[in-house]
């Protein structure tokens, strides 16, 4: 995970600052009274449920009113599980070159980060007690995407960040597959589409399903996809530049699955997804399709049923 923090948190005081004011009533009373070291706090990405969750432990001084102690333990839980999601959050790969903290930097979005933050969804609560000592553990949730029925009202990831100032990374190929001649796939071979690819060739397809097999790939909000045209070259299959940009603000560029069948409940992949098996993850965590399964995506793409740009497209392996 990464702990990269722009110079600034917020757009107008240093971010060590913006730390000592959330960390304040924790360390007035949050740090004292406790039976025992608490859990450091803890931040994770659920790419399958498209949310970004925050745990914090905090405590509170016994005064005899435990009311009161009870809400002291719990807002210093919530200033951890803010400080979770924070990090969480600036360590979220945009694509292989970015992550959200250097996107934070580079667009000054600051205050869109912790606006996120602060309206952060409480999704569990609990307090035990020792003795007349609480200790209390909150989970906080912010979504990435706005696709899950209790994101739709929600700010999200995706929403905050700029979806049409942003360049390619720079190894993303600049020539779109099929605006050239397509004679080879990189490797010499010939897939036929039947080995390819799946779906129901008499019906419009819905959306895109990738299939990783064996190979590893690190998710990313923005993911690239290519294939090899003509003399080896790669071609850019699918990127978020595909996408329109108030797609992305609203759902991503594409979601991801543990397995095919788990990637054929997503909703927004329709009933009859595109099934293609992906041939090769680059190092710069491209996925690479072969040359037949692009040119199947690239023709039923076509006559208005553009489902790339609609970023119905879910990427399916652990």
């Amino acid at each position: 995970m990464s702990s990269r923090f722009p110079k600034k948190f917020g757009g107008t005081f240093p971010l060590r600052y913006i730390l000592v004011v959330l960390f304040l009533p924790y360390l007035l009373f949050g740090a004292l009274g406790s039976a025992g070291p608490l859990p450091a706090p803890q931040g994770a990405v659920d790419w399958v449920g498209g949310f970004i969750e925050g745990v914090g432990y905090g405590t509170a001084r016994p005064t005899g009113n435990r009311p009161g102690d009870r809400l002291k333990a719990i807002r210093a839980a919530e200033v951890l599980a803010q400080r979770a999601l924070a990090e969480t959050i600036h360590g979220v790969r945009i694509d292989g070159e970015t992550s959200v903290g250097d996107d934070v930097k580079r667009y000054v979005l600051e205050s869109r980060v912790q606006g996120l933050i602060r309206g952060a969804r409480k999704v569990k609560e609990t307090v035990d007690w020792d003795g007349n000592t609480p200790s209390a553990t909150v989970t906080l949730r912010v979504c990435l995407v706005a696709d899950a029925p209790e994101c739709r009202n929600s700010p999200t990831l995706v929403g905050i960040l700029p979806a049409g100032e942003r360049h390619e990374p720079s190894y993303v190929p600049a020539v779109s597959f099929g605006e050239g001649p397509a004679s080879g796939n990189g490797a010499g071979e010939v897939f036929s589409v039947e080995k390819e690819v799946s779906y129901d060739s008499s019906s419009p397809v819905t959306g895109l399903v990738l299939d990783l097999k064996a190979w590893g790939h690190v998710r990313e909000l923005f993911p690239v996809v290519a294939a090899f045209g003509e003399k080896g070259s790669l071609q850019t299959v699918f990127s978020a530049k595909r996408v329109l940009p108030k797609v992305i603000r609203t759902y991503g560029v594409a979601r991801y699955a543990d397995s095919v069948p788990q990637a054929r409940k997503v909703e927004r992949v329709g009933k009859n997804p595109l099934v293609v098996p992906v041939a090769e993850v680059t190092p710069e965590n491209m996925l690479i399709v072969h040359r037949e399964a692009a040119r199947v995506i690239r023709e039923t793409t076509r006559y208005g049923n553009d489902y790339l740009s609609e970023a119905k497209v879910v990427i399916a392996g652990k």
